[in-house]
């Protein structure tokens, strides 16, 4: 990894993408919506095996990380 004046503008955070991806919850989540369609919070819960409020704070992480955008539709909340 890059740092100080060795960066250059725009290199990706490779070790915490990694860490993002590593999580085998956060991985499911990924691996489900490797087909490009948006699912809700609801469905990747349960394509990861995990309590909504589990899906919900991985979800979060991977928004936080720039791995996945928000959708929000009416009440619900689609992830792509």
């Amino acid at each position: 990894m890059t740092t100080g004046a060795n960066a250059v503008h725009g290199d990706a955070d490779i070790a915490h993408i990694g860490s993002l991806v590593a999580d085998p919850a956060r991985a499911r989540i990924l691996l489900a919506l490797g087909d490009g369609r948006a699912l809700p919070a609801s469905v990747l819960a349960d394509e990861a095996g995990v309590a909504a409020s589990t899906a919900s704070a991985h979800l979060g992480k991977l928004v936080d990380g720039a791995l996945l955008k928000v959708e929000p539709h009416g009440r619900h909340r689609y992830f792509r």
